[in-house]
């Protein structure tokens, strides 16, 4: 695993997100209850960024056409059948680490491909 420094967590508070950058892909963290999550900043129905959308509780809003997420555990809400990509993360030093070289979840097909 090949972890970046990605933000300092003083300057995520619990139940904000923020869109960064890493290595040249877009990344949506978000700070729930003390623990950071990390996906692909873009919903999976147009590729809007989720970090442009609203975060109410534990879940995000994709600003477009409202598609929902929880963000604790990936899932779309709204529709269900959606699953955001996740990337591994850890909090060193006060410093919030995010791996993008591995895709921890994404739902699949029977045929392979990412399901919508």
């Amino acid at each position: 695993m090949t972890f970046r420094r990605v933000a300092s967590l003083d300057g995520l508070w619990s139940g904000e997100m923020r869109g960064v950058a890493v290595d040249g892909r877009r990344v949506l963290l978000v700070n729930l209850e003390d623990h950071v999550h990390a996906y692909e900043d873009r919903c999976v129905h147009q590729g809007v960024p989720l970090s442009e959308g609203r975060l109410q509780g534990h879940l995000v809003k994709c600003r477009a056409h409202e598609w929902e997420y929880d963000v604790c555990a990936g899932r779309g809400t709204n529709p269900s059948r959606t699953q955001l990509k996740a990337f591994a993360t850890k909090v060193e030093d006060g410093e919030i680490l995010v791996d993008v070289t591995q895709v921890l979840a994404e739902r699949r097909g029977p045929d392979g491909e990412p399901r919508r």
